[in-house]
């Protein structure tokens, strides 16, 4: 019995070590991507009713993709103030991939009491990533301003992404 229970436990322990070696080499094989982007560029922004209809587009450069672009839109919804929760889909390019992403709810852009300059955060899954990035997923902090009289935004998109 004494024999049986030494057994027991020694083929439990072996176990639980090969099942954390298996997900140490898991994480090993695959490391967090962190990933930080800055780009600025142009807005626009049309307004029928409450809702607002959002176009951006931009240059900037993000880690591991390189120079090149954001493009997104979206709607909001101008009926709560001082801050419009907005959502919408855009993406992110460079030289060596792509990052599709979506808005995620509570993104918003809050807005000086005139409705002229707004600062502008949210979350963005990552959809779909290519290139370099391919097959990676998470979520990016958006952070970053907009004006509403000249039209011109800058944003900071970072964060840490897995595959």
């Amino acid at each position: 019995m004494v024999k049986t229970l030494r057994s027991s436990i020694l083929i439990a322990a072996l176990a639980a070590l090969t099942l954390a070696a298996v997900a140490s080499a898991g994480t090993a094989t695959n490391p967090p991507i962190s990933f930080t982007g800055k780009y600025a560029g142009q807005a626009t922004t049309k307004v029928d009713g409450n809702t607002v209809t959002i176009a951006a587009t931009g240059k900037g450069s993000g880690t591991l993709l390189g120079i090149g672009s954001i493009v997104a839109n979206g709607t909001g919804d101008s009926s709560q103030q001082p801050c419009v929760p907005f959502g919408g889909t855009g993406k992110i390019v460079g030289k060596t991939g792509t990052i599709v992403f979506k808005a995620n709810p509570g993104a918003s852009g809050c807005g000086d009491d005139g409705g002229h300059f707004f600062s502008v955060t949210g979350r963005l899954r990552v959809v779909k990533a290519t290139g370099k990035l391919a097959n990676a997923k998470g979520t990016l902090k958006l952070t970053g301003t907009y004006s509403r009289d000249d039209g011109t935004f800058t944003v900071k998109v970072a964060g840490t992404l897995t595959r």
